[in-house]
């Protein structure tokens, strides 16, 4: 495939990332509270919602660039290839996390596959995954830079410890919804969690590096 049609298939995705995302965060706030019945404010306390926001966002950015690079030949600046990895790893995160635990423990009708959630939980991750790996690969991602990927679990994960662990429930802070502090052993699920998010960012990043050369091996 030429890199002008990868350019379009890509624009194509990232317009669709963008406006999907922002469909289903403006539904919350008419009356989709979902399965467990969410309060539109708190879903902005949640890592699917937070994930998905920020590579909706990185998405938006790519694709001004990618209009931009088709009427006047301008690549797209590093940073905002950076960004769009750093999105698609913190939905790496999000499937992952509901495939592998939420989906298992809470049921994956409810996770996976009621109403908006097939979206943020599947279909966003797959599709943002999908553009990065195979249609956005004008370029391999250095080591350095790829650590980037596991910034918003690292950060999110000391949010989440501080409102469950050390503010509480009963004085303000949040439950446990994620059920990270079972058995009150949040000190192993935060590394944990921070290194499993920094293998799917290794994995992303191997699997574009390797489209990335082989369509260099090719041209």
């Amino acid at each position: 495939m030429d890199s002008r049609k990868k350019l379009y298939i890509s624009l194509a995705m990232n317009i669709f990332i963008f406006l999907a995302t922002t469909g289903v965060v403006i539904s919350y706030f008419f009356g989709n509270d979902g399965q467990y019945h969410i309060e539109p404010s708190f879903r902005f306390n949640l890592f699917t919602t937070d994930s998905n926001i920020l590579c909706g966002v990185s998405a938006l950015i790519m694709a001004v660039f990618q209009i931009r690079q088709i009427k006047n030949n301008k690549s797209v600046p590093r940073w905002a290839f950076i960004l769009k990895y750093t999105g698609t790893c913190a939905l790496a995160v999000t499937f992952f996390t509901v495939i592998f635990f939420l989906g298992p423990s809470m049921g994956f009708m409810e996770m996976v596959f009621g109403g908006t959630s097939i979206y943020m939980h599947f279909l966003g991750p797959i599709i943002a995954l999908v553009s990065f790996c195979f249609f956005e690969t004008s370029k391999p991602l250095s080591m350095p830079l790829s650590l980037t990927g596991v910034i918003p679990t690292a950060l999110y994960g000391a949010w989440y410890c501080t409102e469950v662990v050390f503010i509480t429930e009963i004085n303000g802070g949040w439950m446990d919804f994620y059920g990270f502090n079972q058995g009150g052993y949040w000190y192993i699920a935060y590394p944990v969690m921070v290194l499993a998010s920094f293998g799917l960012c290794m994995l992303v990043r191997a699997v574009h590096n390797a489209v990335s050369k082989k369509i260099y091996s090719l041209s």
